[in-house]
């Protein structure tokens, strides 16, 4: 075998176990699925589900706390059709009755904004994006 290709296999060795070493360890700084969220004063991990029954949020206004730069994971099931606002980032995705929709988006802007039932003008959630 040559030096040369010797070389190479050697590379290609060290790049094999660097990125099995970062994917072994989550990903490093920009592992955002494992941050916590507070959700009506309790932190979970994940994704924050928010309820609606009858056009109502079940168990009230759903009360989330981030922190910017974390990643906004927010999924609504819903037994009635309308639109799903977030005001402040200004996203609105319908959601079918009986269906559900996700929110992905970082927190990019600080400050305080309803998610809302837009045609039905019923608030669902506040969302908290603390610098």
């Amino acid at each position: 075998m040559s030096d040369r290709l010797r070389i190479g296999l050697g590379l290609v060795v060290v790049v094999a176990a660097v990125v099995l070493f970062i994917v072994l360890q989550g990903g490093g700084s920009s592992d955002s699925g494992s941050k916590q969220v507070t959700v009506n004063g309790k932190a979970v991990s994940g994704v924050a589900t928010i309820r609606v029954r009858d056009g109502k949020p079940v168990g009230g206004i759903t009360k989330l706390d981030y922190t910017k730069g974390d990643q906004i994971r927010i999924k609504v099931v819903s037994d009635v059709a309308d639109e799903v606002h977030l005001h402040g980032y200004d996203i609105g995705k319908d959601v079918k009755a009986g269906g559900s929709v996700s929110f992905d988006l970082p927190a990019s802007l600080e400050g305080v904004f309803e998610i809302e039932l837009e045609s039905r003008k019923e608030q669902i959630a506040e969302l908290r994006v603390n610098p």
